[in-house]
């Protein structure tokens, strides 16, 4: 037995030693992280909106890296010949069986397929695909906003269409635990602030039911479909249940969200953003939905913080600074009403967590998506007296 395991480590260590001896490469991820920022707008926008860390996607840029290399870890042709000739001969002599080799044959993948599925993207029309994006009016508007090329587009078009066919990335797929984060099976992340009156809750499970009055989030269409309908949300764990304890059935409740699935028309929540509390029942600009001559803003806000949660700022606004690119019609047509601003997750992150209501700011935003009721923060937040 101890003369088996002697020549089975014996002869791995030596078919392996060649990957050892390779040194890895090193990567500047934080070079590939701005450039994919400037190649695609919509990973910018997640980023920006708060849907995305900054550490989230660096880990995406290495899984991917990572994975393109799995090729390499497939010992050479010549070397994989001498591999299978040895195990024969381990097996003549009697210091292995065949089922032993057989095992070590496809541990080291020596009966891998060398040739790769073909994917469903290699047909697609990429130059119709691009002119198709180009056709809606936002996406549009944020190619031309960030100086994407065209080719650029269509290898992030490429590359999501990929992610999109990979094993277990279909409805259905199985084997895949959900982790607190992430979106549970069959959903997509879904990022929203949900107002709605509650009309069941099961505390010992972490679910209830909600009497959806408005969405806030950059997916209109979904918004659309769960504005009027009654829903239910589950994942509600941790001290979010004793909050959930506290609110009667009829009350008006804010929820955010953290993935929703579209078969079953269920909501997940969403730890990151920390809010399940009681509020006012639902008025346009109570909630700082923006009047429509104002979607499209971009420049400079100043006004009193009416609340600071879940990485968002709803702010009384005093005065308004348009800059050159603003879509505004009417830029002045906030003053002295509510705007609900996001995108304090990341770069603000710092600057979010000194903030509380009451305190008066100056802040730069943007609305890139007009069809969405929030704008983003971007690159200053100050406090200022009074």
């Amino acid at each position: 037995m101890y003369a088996r395991t002697l020549a089975l480590a014996l002869l791995v260590a030596s078919t392996c030693s060649y990957g050892l001896a390779q040194e890895k490469p090193k990567v500047d991820w934080e070079a590939e992280y701005q450039k994919l920022l400037k190649a695609s707008p919509e990973v910018r926008e997640k980023v920006e909106s708060g849907q995305a860390t900054k550490q989230e996607v660096i880990r995406w840029l290495q899984n991917t890296r990572a994975k393109g290399k799995n090729a390499a870890k497939t010992p050479p042709a010549d070397q994989a010949t001498a591999f299978r000739k040895k195990l024969a001969e381990l097996v003549t002599s009697g210091k292995l069986t065949k089922e032993e080799a057989a095992k070590l044959a496809a541990t080291m993948q020596l009966n891998k397929p060398t040739t790769k599925p073909t994917q469903k993207t290699d047909n697609v029309d990429w130059d119709a695909a691009y002119e198709k994006l180009l056709a809606d009016p936002a996406a549009r508007k944020k190619i031309e906003q960030s100086g994407a090329t065209k080719a650029q587009v269509i290898d992030f078009l490429k590359k999501s269409a990929a992610a999109k066919n990979k094993p277990g990335n279909a409805k259905g797929a199985k084997g895949k635990k959900n982790r607190k984060g992430s979106a549970r099976e069959g959903s997509f992340q879904f990022y929203a602030l949900v107002i709605g009156r509650l009309r069941s809750k099961d505390i010992e499970l972490g679910e209830l039911e909600i009497d959806i009055d408005y969405v806030i989030s950059d997916r209109a269409q979904v918004n659309q479909t769960l504005v009027g309908s009654r829903v239910k949300l589950v994942g509600v764990s941790g001290k979010f249940r004793d909050d959930l304890l506290k609110i009667k059935r009829g009350e008006t409740i804010k929820v955010r969200t953290g993935d929703f699935n579209p078969d079953t028309k269920v909501l997940g929540f969403g730890y990151k953003f920390h809010v399940l509390e009681r509020t006012d029942p639902f008025t346009p600009g109570d909630f700082g939905v923006p009047p429509k001559a104002f979607r499209g803003f971009h420049g400079e806000l100043t006004g009193k913080v009416v609340e600071a949660a879940g990485y968002e700022v709803l702010l009384q606004v005093k005065s308004s600074e348009p800059t050159d690119d603003s879509q505004a019609p009417d830029p002045n047509s906030i003053i002295g009403k509510r705007i609900r601003i996001a995108g304090f997750f990341n770069e603000n992150r710092e600057a979010f967590e000194d903030l509380q209501a009451g305190d008066h700011i100056r802040l730069t935003v943007a609305h890139r998506n007009s069809t969405s009721d929030a704008m983003q923060v971007t690159n200053k937040v100050t406090k200022v007296d009074n």
